[in-house]
């Protein structure tokens, strides 16, 4: 019961495997000003080129990239008929430039390191916008939908984004070869009860809209929790001012091998935010590209 309140209540919210492909053409010249508020990029076209966020970007998307411009203070990803400037990594359509103070850059500090130690939380939710998720994949529900398909993982149906199928398929394999010899792998594949993906909906307390809405989420919901925190919302009930420093022990969490190789394909763990969610995986190979970059690991 306790996996099906977690599905229903929540309808919220690097050897690394990617779709990547040779570096994008790149065409001649600018982009937009930044000011001195953005730290992921800098002021010269070589730069702008070597940044960890732009450089990320363009690694794990490079299929669906058709050019990028590089200018000397901004660079433009071309995708399909939209145009996504980097803005300091708030990826933004040009026609949203002026309100490039309202998002927070997309990239942000992912520990790939097993979890030891909370997070502390800010008093807000950041606030990222979604213009490079609606130029791929739409904004309505059928225009999403459009981009889905059904896939079985380890004996589970759901519906996600066509381009997480084969990273979970590689994920899929891995889990089961180490499970072959893991106790605790092989006990988390016979405890998952539930698995979801795609759901319409906004990340709870924030106006942004959850990657669950484009079918790049997915969470793996156990038979139990075995009486461990599992959700930041959950939590903030019980503790209200200390829910963010519940130790990591008392928080139930899948085994530490899951979580390395989801991360090797893409994925990133909800485990490891601050506003924890410990069943909620998301294809954000940029994320795990852009910390591997800076920790220089790649």
């Amino acid at each position: 019961m306790a996996g099906l309140a977690k599905a229903v209540a929540l309808l919220t919210g690097v050897g690394v495997v990617v779709a990547t492909a040779p570096p994008p053409t790149v065409a001649p010249e600018a982009g937009e000003v930044l000011d001195e508020r953005d730290t992921l990029a800098t002021s010269s076209p070589s730069s702008l080129e070597d940044d960890p966020g732009v450089r990320a970007f363009a690694q794990a998307y490079g299929t669906l990239i058709d050019s990028v411009t590089y200018g000397s203070e901004d660079v433009v990803f071309h995708l399909g008929d939209r145009a996504i400037h980097f803005q300091g990594g708030r990826m933004l359509e040009g026609s949203r430039l002026q309100d490039r103070q309202d998002c927070d850059p997309i990239f942000y500090r992912y520990s790939l390191e097993p979890l030891t130690e909370p997070l502390p939380a800010d008093d807000e939710m950041p606030r990222y916008c979604t213009d490079v998720l609606e130029s791929l994949w739409g904004s309505t529900e059928r225009e999403v939908r459009v981009h889905g398909r059904s896939i079985t993982f380890l004996d589970h149906r759901m519906f996600l984004n066509g381009i997480v199928a084969a990273p979970l398929a590689a994920v899929e394999r891995e889990l089961l070869a180490s499970a072959a010899h893991d106790d605790s792998v092989a006990a988390w594949i016979a405890e998952l009860d539930i698995t979801y993906s795609f759901i319409s909906r906004e990340i709870a307390s924030s106006p942004t809209r959850s990657h669950h809405a484009w079918g790049l989420a997915v969470d793996f919901v156990p038979r139990s929790y075995e009486g461990r925190h599992v959700y930041w919302r959950w939590s903030r009930v019980f503790d209200r001012e200390g829910w963010d420093r519940i130790p990591v022990e008392e928080r139930w969490s899948p085994p530490s091998t899951v979580v390395e190789i989801f991360e090797r394909h893409g994925f990133v763990w909800g485990g490891k935010w601050a506003h924890f969610d410990m069943i909620h995986f998301e294809y954000r190979p940029e994320i795990v590209l852009y910390n591997r970059f800076i920790s220089g690991e790649a």
